[in-house]
């Protein structure tokens, strides 16, 4: 799995810090509002990196900016072309929770499109279990990154993501942490089945 990579403290001799912003735009959409999104990012210094789309038409990327007051002047500057979803500084330390709460954190996530966040709540948890729990947590992280790769446009690789994760989804109970496993299961493999994504919640 990979590196917790916002679970750290900033530090400011390495460089640039990265935030998480979604974006609505409010006239034209797509690649047109994406080109516009990198001009405008890199007119105030800040470098927009792996652009991913939800199913209503939101833009969500990384920004990487030198200080809080370059991704406000970014922010403040779009704001003609978009409504701002949220931002979130990446390199943040998370607070404290229950196990309990960082599942309903992840689960709201996973509903609310927000697969990437969703992966990396859940990949702290994967982390201390083991046994089948590790093993089910495993499997919905990998459906999180199938549907990352959805949004990037990357269904194919997103397919071959979703296969991994239908072998891991096996558990002796019914529901984990909120989540219905036998629902989840059966919407990963008619995903498989259609091979075509198709958002449903946990």
């Amino acid at each position: 799995m990979s590196q917790n990579r916002w679970f750290q403290i900033p530090d400011p001799s390495r460089g640039p810090v990265r935030y998480l912003v979604r974006l609505m735009p409010t006239g034209q959409g797509g690649e047109a509002f994406l080109d516009s999104t990198r001009s405008v990012a890199r007119a105030v210094g800040a470098d927009p990196r792996n652009p991913k789309w939800t199913s209503y038409g939101a833009l969500e990327l990384d920004i990487f900016a030198p200080t809080k007051k370059d991704l406000d002047l970014f922010l403040s500057a779009m704001g003609p072309l978009c409504t701002v979803e949220f931002s979130r500084d990446l390199n943040e330390a998370p607070k404290h929770q229950a196990e309990g709460d960082l599942l309903a954190e992840a689960r709201s996530y996973f509903n609310a499109e927000r697969f990437w966040e969703c992966h990396e709540v859940l990949e702290g948890l994967w982390r201390v279990k083991t046994g089948e729990e590790k093993r089910f947590l495993q499997g919905v992280i990998l459906i999180c990154a199938a549907f990352v790769h959805h949004q990037k446009g990357e269904d194919q690789v997103g397919l071959g993501v979703l296969r991994r994760a239908v072998n891991q989804l096996d558990f002796p109970t019914k529901t984990y942490g909120g989540m219905d496993v036998t629902s989840l299961r059966s919407n990963a493999e008619h995903t498989l089945e259609t091979k075509k994504f198709s958002l449903f919640e946990v």
